[in-house]
């Protein structure tokens, strides 16, 4: 691995040199100067030991063989410079190979999403006779329905299981947490951004006073803030909306008398 590195180095280190001087044909590659002073090197250290007064054959064995290897490096010198270049080559196929992947993979979930929304238009098409009105009175109608449905099973998730003490308060102690973390396994399949939105219900509840004051959120109030946060269109109104509903339920749970003084203020 260490040495298929360092041809990659090498080989990356020459195309470097060859675009510096602008890519021509003309002139040797540098690598090439690396393989002649590796082969000079190799020579040199192979004649100092043949020469080197020794006793020990190996000196003389050894210079020998490293005469053969700087005689190979040298006229093989083509063959090296190919191969260190072939490796770096090898190297850019991969990452091109892989961002070509990637890039496939962006373009195939944008052809899935076109093909669906193809196929919709055209049960649109089917369905409404190519009539836009009647879809979009279609649409209201739905989302008429989902509001509907969404509101029901909030009433009765809370009811049945979030106001364990039955005092029609979501106690932000012990069951604001686990009402959020029901209503998450209700619907955190259907609404995509659900945990976004809970976020931004999370805002809203928090610091306001009529919740510090009971203690928590009445039932019915936190049954409107799911049901209107579920279906706002715009994400950063939601701890508008949130405050807003809690304003209204305040207003309704005061005296006439008190409401009237608070509605002129």
């Amino acid at each position: 691995r260490a040495a298929r590195r360092f041809a990659e180095d090498l080989g990356r280190w020459s195309l470097a040199e060859e675009v510096e001087r602008g890519g021509g044909s003309e002139g040797i590659n540098p690598l090439y100067y690396v393989v002649y002073a590796l082969s000079v090197f190799i020579f040199a250290v192979g004649l100092f030991m043949y020469v080197m007064p020794s006793i020990s054959i190996t000196h003389r064995l050894t210079g020998t063989a490293l005469f053969a290897c700087g005689l190979f490096v040298l006229t093989n010198s083509d063959l090296l410079v190919t191969s260190a270049r072939l490796a770096y080559q090898v190297v850019r196929l991969r990452e091109s190979t892989a961002e070509f992947g990637r890039h496939l993979e962006a373009n195939a979930g944008e052809l899935r999403r076109l093909h669906k929304a193809e196929q919709g238009l055209r049960e649109v098409e089917a369905r409404f006779e190519s009539d836009v009105r009647k879809a979009i009175r279609e649409e209201g109608r739905l989302e008429d329905i989902s509001r509907s449905s969404m509101a029901r099973c909030t009433k009765h998730l809370v009811r049945l299981y979030c106001d364990k003490n039955h005092d029609q308060v979501i106690s932000t102690a012990t069951e604001l947490d686990e009402t959020f973390a029901l209503m998450a396994t209700a619907f955190g399949a259907v609404v995509p951004d659900y945990s976004a939105r809970e976020a931004l219900v999370r805002e809203g509840l928090r610091g306001k006073a009529s919740v510090r004051r009971d203690g928590g959120v009445r039932v019915r109030a936190f049954e409107h803030i799911m049901e209107r946060a579920m279906f706002e269109p715009e994400l950063h109104r939601i701890p508008k909306v949130v405050r807003q509903v809690l304003d209204d339920f305040a207003r309704q749970a005061q005296p006439p008398s008190q409401a009237a003084k608070a509605g002129g203020a």
